[in-house]
């Protein structure tokens, strides 16, 4: 039982009954949220605050006054104060109902395999929009692990707050569907905007784009995550991008959940090559951000679309390109495209251990953006530097094992010893016992009478 003064929130509600109310004390911790009547005893009723819990929240103009939900398999109806603060708090962390009752949907915005996104009003506050990602529960139950990667999906949202990251707003769920409340984003996606762009963006505009983008990764990649899908659909263009669609996004130390994930002309080679006793880890990520990178600087796809599928998922697989400036580009002689093109091979190495990380990104990046001249002179450095650290770290554990080994034979040898000793000790032993044997006298038996 957790102890109540480390609660998150409580409030004092009630639960009606025909004959006499019953007044409980609410908690809410990071965990669970619990009812008890008594402090000293279990609580009368516990509930998970993840995605297997369903709140339907009861209004009375426009306020909050109760909410219901399921226990052992009966529904429970609680009333109380301070409801719209709790809704605030498990926002994300549980499902509610009705979403008609908190949205109001004006216009369908995007549409995908299993469902359409929509652009809404809160009933709150109408001048407030939302983009609300409809799921139709028939159409994902038609996938296998479709409806177990949503709640993966929606888990790892809830875990992220970032500028340049969409933010999950709420989650809801009826019979039909399941309702993903967002973020709306006033812009397009970057495929939309390259697409009326035919020699891809500005330098500078590009830079910025890429900047956004490596700062959201540095901060998922902190956290562990990996996105697995970046490419130019998944990417909102506004006053700043927003990285969208975590759909695929898996810890570092989970990928064994659909491994080979991604967008084909997009996926780093050793995702779509994927060997279980090579995993791959979160530098996948800047693979794909090298081919975003070489989009937003000639407007035409690493892995071009003139070939067949089939030619441009085996390119990718081989990490096969070239890497060609787009003559048409009105800067394709600038300086700052020059040192663009020569870190693109650096995010771009088949090898991931030979690839830049995120953080080196950033600073190439930004050191492009102030005009400097000597990036692979920087990056080469960046290099060695590493390569210098992995020796020394690898010396390290060399010595480390020389020095175990050392201990080791020093040990075998006073083991040895130990053992020899004892040896001759018993050897000495036996040859005493035997030289008693020899001296004893063995006197004749007397006959009993």
């Amino acid at each position: 039982m957790q102890s109540y003064d480390k609660a998150l929130f409580n409030v004092q509600v009630i639960r009606k009954h025909f004959f006499k109310d019953k007044v409980y004390q609410l908690y809410l911790f990071a965990d669970e949220l619990v009812m008890t009547d008594d402090l000293t005893k279990t609580p009368k009723y516990n509930l998970k605050t993840n995605l297997t819990t369903t709140i339907k929240w009861i209004c009375e103009n426009k306020r909050i006054v109760a909410f219901e939900f399921s226990y052992n398999g009966r529904l429970k109806e609680v009333y109380g104060q301070k409801l719209n603060l709790l809704k605030e708090m498990l926002a994300g962390k549980v499902f509610f109902s009705p979403v008609s009752t908190f949205y109001q949907f004006h216009m369908e915005i995007g549409s995908g395999m299993t469902g359409s996104v929509y652009r809404c009003i809160s009933t709150e506050n109408s001048e407030e929009y939302f983009a609300i990602k409809k799921v139709d529960k028939m159409k994902i139950t038609q996938n296998d692990g479709a409806i177990p990667q949503l709640i993966h999906e929606l888990s790892l949202l809830n875990q992220l707050q970032h500028p340049s990251i969409v933010k999950l707003k709420e989650t809801y769920v009826d019979q039909q569907n399941y309702y993903i409340v967002m973020e709306y984003i006033n812009g397009k996606t970057l495929y939309t905007e390259l697409q009326s762009r035919n020699y891809g963006l500005s330098v500078n505009e590009s830079i910025k784009i890429m900047k956004e983008l490596l700062e959201a990764i540095i901060y998922i990649h902190n956290k562990g995550i990996m996105h697995r899908d970046i490419n130019p659909l998944n990417i909102m263009k506004a006053e700043t991008v927003k990285l969208i669609d975590f759909g695929l996004a898996r810890k570092v130390r989970n990928q064994l959940i659909f491994p080979s994930s991604g967008t084909p002309g997009y996926m780093a080679p050793e995702i779509i090559n994927f060997n279980k006793d090579k995993p791959y880890d979160e530098k996948a990520d800047i693979y794909s951000l090298g081919c975003v990178l070489f989009k937003l600087l000639t407007g035409e796809n690493l892995f071009t679309t003139k070939q067949s599928k089939q030619t441009i998922y085996q390119s990718n697989k081989q990490g096969v390109f070239e890497l060609k400036k787009q003559l048409q580009h009105p800067e394709c002689n600038s300086n700052k495209m020059d040192q663009l093109f020569i870190l693109l091979p650096y995010m771009l190495e088949s090898n991931p251990q030979s690839r830049l990380n995120a953080k080196v990104c950033l600073t190439i990046l930004e050191e492009i953006e102030t005009n400097n001249l000597q990036v692979e002179r920087l990056i080469k450095k960046i290099l060695i530097r590493k390569q210098l650290a992995f020796n020394t770290s690898e010396d390290y554990q060399q010595d480390k094992k020389s020095d175990e080994k050392s201990q080791k034979g020093k040990f075998r040898q006073s083991i040895d010893a130990l053992s020899k000793r004892s040896l001759d000790e018993i050897s000495v032993f036996t040859k005493n016992v035997m030289l008693q044997n020899q001296q004893r006298v063995i006197l004749p038996q007397k006959k009993q009478p």
